[in-house]
């Protein structure tokens, strides 16, 4: 093979799955690649390895390993540990990123005096390299610190695709400094052929970036930097029957709300407006429940992202530590989550019955005609669409506690309350700006929730399917107020009893289950850690049942 001189700098340098800046110009760049493919230049040794070379050996011979310590290559390689190096410096004091270590009290240093050996360093000897490397681990240790308080805060993608370009540039930092240590091995250089090869395959993935990235989008979304989450766990007795009467009050509001929701479907409105005046029923019942301190059923699991999170990755180093914590947690959220769901649903449907009683004692026709008795019956009874409906407004239960964490996030990430403070536009109000950065997460949460459940029926026309919801407190309620409109059989009571408790149920299982996968997702997990992760919950919950409804003085072992 033709030894001409090639560039290796390229090489070097830009080996990594990192090198786009951004999320979404990395997708685009590879649909193009799709389409386009991007072939290295001919003077390149990256051509050479996929379009030229028939063997690794035949790549090898390119190089003159006996003159390679003064030839080019030796060359590029030292610019390409400089360039690296500069590029770790330059995304360590980015302005934003330095803001962030100067809130935490945490000091820069680390990168000034990686610039500082970089700019002094004349030879690589094993002294250098091992001055660099120190450098590289004192780094690495600050990008994890840097993570680990990423409560305090907040995060964004722009914060973990710096800190993950530091960490992986420092690895290749590490590899080209081996390199340079054992330049005249063949080894050495055939490690790093197939390394490249294996990782052009693939390189342009849209299924594998999407893949490697999703886990940042489930960062950015789970990452509350308050402790929030914690608030919806019951950890001892005294919280846990909290818990119910917190429950009740929230049951006792909605019963209220689905009578007045009962109220506005019999006007003939449009479908748009039957939407809006819904979704503003919906949000304002939720605003109110959360105002005066009352709990929502089957809302929890979505709001406690971030607390999964935290169990599941003490170490707070994006991965999975014990999946005991993940047990513990899934089992202190269930009978969180089943005694809220007995709360709800006991007083939606006790002060439901209450009012149609009062009603009809009162003779007010007007309103008991309000009541479909049969309809609303008939929409709890179990049944497939009911399944499918519980699993939609479960969908929209999680998808606003996300939106909840995502507005947490933002609030600290972004300063917003300080920037309030200072902004004449808002009357330098401390007052608005504590209470922004205390309730903007939950409030646009409740909202969008209303919005969600208000408007998820409009779906039926864009859908070659009916689509609509089904809430265990409202349908609850809606039983509640049909059981003493109409005299039904004792048998389709108890079953559209049991009906609004598999609302109740599948309410739960589908909000928690997409919240838990996005906090897996956002540690780092697979999918293989899934079924141990269903395993240990299983054997947990055969041999200890009444923990998962019951608060005990004190949890039994888990069996992990």
């Amino acid at each position: 093979m033709n030894s001409t001189p090639l560039n290796f700098y390229s090489f070097f340098t830009k080996f990594t799955e990192m090198e786009e800046y951004g999320f979404s110009s990395g997708l685009i760049k590879r649909i193009v690649r799709k389409v386009i493919p991007k072939v290295p230049n001919s003077d390149t040794i990256e051509y050479v390895l996929l379009y030229k070379a028939s063997s690794l050996k035949d790549a090898l011979s390119v190089l003159d390993l006996s003159t390679i310590e003064e030839s080019s290559v030796s060359y590029q390689l030292n610019k390409s540990i400089k360039a690296l190096c500069t590029k770790i410096v330059a995304f360590g004091l980015d302005s934003d990123i330095k803001a962030k270590y100067a809130a935490l009290e945490l000091d820069v240093k680390p990168f000034e005096s990686l610039l500082e050996k970089v700019n002094d360093l004349t030879d690589f000897n094993s002294t250098h390299s091992e001055n660099l490397i120190q450098s590289l681990y004192t780094i690495e240790e600050l990008i994890v610190e840097l993570r680990k308080n990423k409560r305090k805060i907040g995060t964004n993608f722009h914060l973990t695709l710096s800190s993950r370009r530091i960490l992986e540039y420092s690895e290749r930092i590490k590899e080209l400094l081996s390199l340079k240590l054992n330049i005249t091995s063949e080894e050495s250089w055939i490690k790093l052929f197939q390394d490249y090869i294996e990782y052009a395959k693939n390189k342009d993935s849209i299924a594998n970036y999407l893949r490697r990235n999703s886990d940042l989008v489930a960062l950015e979304i789970v990452e509350h930097t308050s402790n929030k989450g914690e608030a919806y766990i019951a950890g001892t007795k005294k919280e846990y029957w909290s818990f119910f009467n917190r429950s009740l009050l929230g049951g006792a509001i909605i019963a209220v709300f689905a009578f007045i929701k009962l109220f506005i479907e019999s006007f003939q409105f449009s479908q748009l407006n039957y939407a809006y005046l819904f979704s503003i029923n919906y949000a304002l019942c939720f605003v109110i429940v959360k105002q005066v301190g009352g709990i929502i059923a089957t809302k929890q699991p979505a709001m406690t992202a971030s607390t999964i999170a935290k169990h599941i990755d003490n170490n707070e180093d994006l991965r999975i530590d014990s999946l005991r914590h993940i047990t513990v947690l899934v089992r202190r959220v269930f009978r969180s989550q089943f005694i809220s769901i007995i709360g709800n649903f006991l007083m939606a449907l006790t002060l439901a019955s209450v009012l149609m009683l009062g009603l009809r004692f009162f003779d007010v026709t007007s309103l008991t005609q309000l009541v479909e008795a049969e309809y609303l019956i008939e929409t709890v009874l179990p049944s497939f669409p009911l399944l499918f409906y519980a699993a939609t407004a479960g969908f929209f239960l999680a998808l606003s506690g996300l939106i909840s964490g995502y507005v947490d996030n933002k609030v600290v990430d972004s300063n917003i309350a300080h920037r309030i403070r200072n902004n004449g536009l808002f009357f330098y109000s401390s007052g608005f700006a504590h209470f922004f950065e205390k309730k903007a997460g939950a409030l646009l949460g409740n909202i969008s929730l209303g919005f969600f459940l208000g408007s998820a029926f409009l779906l039926s026309n864009f859908l070659p399917l009916d689509v609509d919801i089904r809430h265990i407190a409202f349908s609850s309620s809606y039983v509640g107020y049909s059981i003493f409109s109409v005299s039904f059989e004792v048998q389709i009571i108890v079953f559209a009893l049991c009906g609004a408790l598999l609302i109740g149920f599948v309410n739960f299982l589908v909000s928690f289950s997409i919240t838990l996968y996005l906090a897996l997702k956002s540690r780092g997990a697979n999918f293989r850690i899934i079924p141990r992760v269903l395993f240990n919950i299983s054997k947990d919950f055969i041999f200890n049942p009444l923990a998962y409804f019951i608060e005990t003085e004190k949890d039994t072992e888990l069996l992990v």
